[in-house]
């Protein structure tokens, strides 16, 4: 008992079309985009390590000996200083690190670009058949509107006895098979639509 109904594709086609967003939307160009994030942490990882470190430290404590080891009294003391660390001699290592992460930031952008090109090749034949069938659609909504012409001229012609029966059916027939087109026509679009969609990782409703 459940009735089927095509989805309505053509606004969400459109957009995706349209706007060079639709194409990003698979998850593979989130996951170059947190690599490239991930590499530019690393990058500010590999600077911060060149760059001399400060630290502060204090202590207080209550014991015995303080800070006379020749007392044996218990008495308060604290201790407070500066720490300075700097790696003066790194032989280059930062420079190398540097290079690596830009070789691969380069082949990150290459997997992309590769990427894209390959999602924009694959809905290639998507939309051609988006057109293809657009333009059949246009023409079957015209002979449909021929037919239902000539399939009402016939039925009038038969009441008053100027065609046959069988002609008359064979008219209705040629009405019916190009509805039945018709509806062909618009499952094949949907489907095209759906599987553009699908290719470009847009959610189908």
């Amino acid at each position: 008992t459940d009735v089927l109904e095509l989805p309505q594709l053509t606004a969400a086609v459109a957009q995706a079309r349209g706007t060079a967003d639709g194409a990003r939307a698979r998850p593979e160009y989130e996951q170059f985009a947190r690599t490239r994030e991930r590499m530019a942490r690393e990058q500010d990882v590999v600077t911060a390590r060149e760059q001399p470190r400060l630290s502060a430290f204090a202590r207080v404590g209550y014991g015995r000996p303080g800070l006379n080891f020749i007392s044996d009294q218990f008495e308060p003391y604290g201790l407070a200083g500066v720490h300075i660390q700097w790696n003066a001699l790194t032989w280059g290592a930062p420079d190398r690190e540097r290079e690596a992460l830009a070789l691969q930031q380069q082949i990150v952008s290459a997997d992309e670009a590769a990427f894209a090109r390959v999602v924009d090749r694959s809905t290639q034949p998507d939309l051609a058949a988006i057109d293809r069938l657009e333009n059949a659609l246009a023409l079957d909504d015209r002979i449909i509107t021929l037919r239902e012409q000539i399939d009402r001229s016939t039925q009038l012609r038969l009441q008053e006895s100027v065609v046959t029966a069988a002609e008359y059916l064979a008219r209705s027939t040629e009405l019916l098979d190009a509805r039945f087109a018709r509806a062909g026509h618009r499952v094949e679009l949907a489907q095209a639509g759906a599987k553009f969609l699908t290719t470009l990782g847009l959610e189908v409703r």
